[in-house]
């Protein structure tokens, strides 16, 4: 395996491969169709604080591409995706030169062929969301802080602070990796600059980059920036009733971000345990590690920290990926750990071994939840064609996906009833009648798909539209008409 990996070619392709393999015919989860929808409508998200950055990159994506090709709306599809991709692929390349800063040579290798086989992070560098985007931007903005340069350091400073904004307009989770960017320009090697100076610095730039959109938005709409946040602030369940469910599922989760590398690190820890006192020889592999200040304090800041964080947000019980931001500093631990602790040259094998069966077998086990995704997918495309004029389609699940439908413009007499954050009984029904009284078709999707998790709203239809007559348009779509 050192062999193979010493080929600068061999990593990229890889990664690109896998990446292809673990995304799904599906463009990712809820957000996704939103986001589309806003890259193709220009607009801002209505997620914190609109995500400018990410979206505003995917603008200028979406705009050179569609005017060079010529591309129909619909086509964003495949431009949003193949950037995500690229992205994805290029995360690994900066993880390597980042890892290497902290670990050997060898240790670097495994930490790395690790961050391209771990399943969650290749599944989501196919998905057009946010995660992997912010992980790619703090990344290099440690690499450029930790690589500070010896000419002009300020310099480092500044970009570091810039990407650091950029991460955080990507996506906002991104600031709880603040006290991880502390440690770092308080524990660098060799600073050029006091430290207190460039953590100025830093803190100008960075704290410029990540306001001046937020401002810029109050200021153009002041009422509409007030309303977004009153929404956003309402839609994060932080109830005390959900700690220990939030402690659990973060914990769990922070496993499942690189089961293979812990399941590593924790076996080594065993292995060295159960050896007799004194007979412990450290890894020749281990040699040339790289001197890392207060490294305790450094994991602390950007895993647990991050993951610590979450315990007040119960969406973190139904999102994996929100513990994807201790992802690097996950990797980096257990490479280390494993390194020093495995003194066989054949570690390094038994490492890719494991982490390549793991990858393997989640592929296998979430299976099922891709086939469900791809299959709404094509339930919506069905929807698409077969209402083409005018309707209230009262969607469950499906909102986002026919709203983006709608919002890109392929299907603009749409109306969409949503659910999730701000569905209100009262309006909903109010909007129905409104329907029948502008002899607008009112559809409901009766695919349980569609209810997942919003059983008490079907709940309620059910019951409105007893009475009702009902006539089958589509498998799994009825026209409803007023009793």
């Amino acid at each position: 395996m050192r062999r193979i990996l010493r080929y600068p070619i061999v990593l990229p392709v890889t990664a690109f491969y896998l990446y292809v393999a673990g995304s799904a015919s599906f463009l990712g989860q809820w957000d996704s169709y939103d986001y589309l929808k806003q890259i193709v409508s220009h607009q801002l998200s209505p997620l914190g604080f609109g995500r400018p950055v990410f979206l505003g990159y995917n603008i200028l994506l979406w705009e050179a591409t569609k005017h060079l090709f010529h591309l129909q709306a619909l086509k964003v599809e495949v431009v949003a995706m193949v950037g995500t991709i690229l992205l994805g692929v290029a995360g690994i390349l900066i993880f390597q030169r980042l890892a290497r800063q902290f670990l050997s040579a060898s240790a670097t290798r495994m930490a790395v062929l690790a961050l391209a086989v771990s399943p969650m992070y290749a599944v989501y560098s196919g998905f057009i969301m946010t995660e992997i985007p912010m992980l790619v931007a703090l990344m290099a903005s440690a690499l450029i802080l930790w690589k500070s340069s010896d000419r002009h350091p300020i310099l480092s400073d500044f970009a570091g602070g810039i990407l650091f904004g950029l991460a955080a307009g990507i996506r906002e989770q991104a600031l709880t990796m603040g006290p991880a960017f502390l440690w770092i320009l308080c524990c660098r090697p060799k600073p050029q600059v006091s430290r207190s100076r460039s953590i100025l610095w830093f803190g100008i730039t960075a704290g410029t980059a990540v306001l001046s959109p937020v401002l810029l938005f109050y200021f153009m709409d002041p009422a509409g920036f007030i309303e977004r946040t009153r929404i956003w602030l309402r839609a994060i369940p932080m109830g005390q009733i959900q700690f220990w469910n939030n402690v659990q599922a973060s914990l769990l989760y922070a496993l499942a971000i690189c089961p293979a590398a812990w399941m590593a690190a924790a076996a080594a820890g065993i292995r060295v345990v159960k050896r007799a006192p004194g007979s412990h020889k450290r890894s020749p592999l281990a040699a040339a590690e790289p001197s890392v200040r207060n490294p305790l304090v450094g994991f602390f800041c950007a895993v647990v920290l991050p993951i610590v964080l979450l315990w007040r947000d119960a969406d973190v019980q139904i999102h994996p990926r929100y513990a994807m931001v201790a992802l690097p500093g996950a990797l980096i631990f257990c490479a280390f750990v494993y390194n020093r602790w495995i003194p066989s040259r054949k570690g390094p094998a038994i490492w890719a071994i494991v982490h390549v069966l793991v990858f393997g077998i989640t592929m296998v086990i979430i299976s099922p939840f891709r086939q469900v995704q791809a299959e709404k997918m094509e339930n919506a495309k069905l929807m698409r064609e077969a209402l083409p004029g005018e309707a209230l389609i009262i969607a469950g699940s499906y909102s986002p996906i026919l709203d983006y439908y709608r919002g890109i413009g392929v299907r603009p007499e749409w109306r969409i009833l949503w659910s999730g954050w701000d569905w209100d009984q009262k309006s909903a029904d109010d909007l129905i009648r409104k329907s029948w009284a502008e002899h607008v078709p009112v559809y409901l999707i009766e695919d349980p798909l569609a209810w997942r998790y919003f059983e008490s709203e079907y709940l309620h239809f059910y019951f409105l539209f007893r009475e009702c007559r009902k006539n089958p348009v589509i498998p799994k779509v009825l026209r409803i008409y007023p009793h």
